[in-house]
Order: structure tokens, then C-alpha cells, then sequence
């Protein structure tokens, strides 16, 4: 018995112990398809780069579609530092491919993410944007069919 009993606290010590570990969204956002949901995850700087990190989640009983248009014609995934009154689009690499999750095209002269999600799923995302000038300590985060993320702070990441 009294083997059992220790083996329940050091469970219970372990847990509470990784509790912290795990980190809450920054924000979380009902999405425009129905049983979708978006939570966003990070928002770091490394020099002049911004790297937003989001995941989507299939609450509903449907498969269910999401795209984030990066770059091209219907752009639906930026930043916005109003502070400076400055977007920022995507950055991409000398081919012209996003710096995302993935680069594919998602129609009407766009490119981004696409990807399906089944009932129940979760799915991870992220992208790079050119990061504002160092003054500026938070960002509006804008993902497609999400309410805008607005005044989330930038952690710096060495």
C-alpha cells in the first residue's frame, strides 16, 4: 500500500510540476467556418524577423477547409503595427515561395496555406514577416476568417 501511495504522489508531483510547461494561446478566435477555432500560440522576434506561430482546431462533426493567403492578389494574412501605421506581408525567399508552413497555391492569383482538417483535428501553423523596429513591443495579428488579433505583445527570442 504504502508503495502505491508514493508512486500516486510522485504522479501528482510530476504533473503539477509540467503544468507550466504547457502554454495558454495568447488569444483565441472563432473562426467564419462553422466548428472552427483558432488559438494563437507565439509571436517572437529574432533580429528582423517576426515568426507567428497559430493553431486551428476542428471542433465540429464536418471536414472542414482553412487557407491563409500570404501573397499574391487576395492577401488575408498580415501584420499591422499601428504604432508606425506599417503592414507587413509575408516574407518569402528568392523564388518567391512564403516563408510558412507551406507555399502552395490556394486560388484567385494567391498563395499560402491550405490544408483540410477532419472532425475532431487540430492542426499547427506558422509564418515569418519582417519584424517592425525594435521600439515596437506589439503587433495586430490578421489570419484569414478570424477576428484580428489586436496588441499582442512581441517576445523577444535571443
Amino acid at each position: 500500500m504504502r508503495t502505491t501511495g508514493n508512486r500516486y504522489a510522485l504522479l501528482f508531483l510530476a504533473i503539477v510540476i509540467a503544468l507550466p510547461l504547457v502554454a495558454a494561446p495568447l488569444g483565441t478566435s472563432d473562426m467564419n467556418a462553422a466548428g472552427l477555432s483558432l488559438d494563437l500560440n507565439s509571436v517572437e522576434r529574432k533580429g528582423n524577423v517576426l515568426t507567428v506561430k497559430w493553431a486551428v482546431k476542428n471542433s465540429g462533426a464536418e471536414n472542414a477547409r482553412v487557407n491563409f493567403g500570404l501573397s499574391g492578389r487576395l492577401i488575408t494574412t498580415y501584420l499591422v503595427d499601428e504604432e508606425n501605421g506599417t503592414k507587413y506581408y509575408s516574407l518569402t525567399d528568392k523564388e518567391g515561395n512564403n516563408l510558412a508552413s507551406e507555399h502552395v497555391y490556394i486560388g484567385s492569383d494567391t498563395f499560402g496555406i491550405e490544408d483540410y482538417l477532419k472532425a475532431g483535428e487540430t492542426k499547427k501553423y506558422w509564418g515569418k514577416f519582417p519584424a517592425p523596429p525594435p521600439a515596437v513591443k506589439s503587433i495586430n495579428i490578421i489570419l484569414t476568417d478570424a477576428e484580428p488579433f489586436e496588441g499582442i505583445v512581441i517576445t523577444e527570442k535571443k
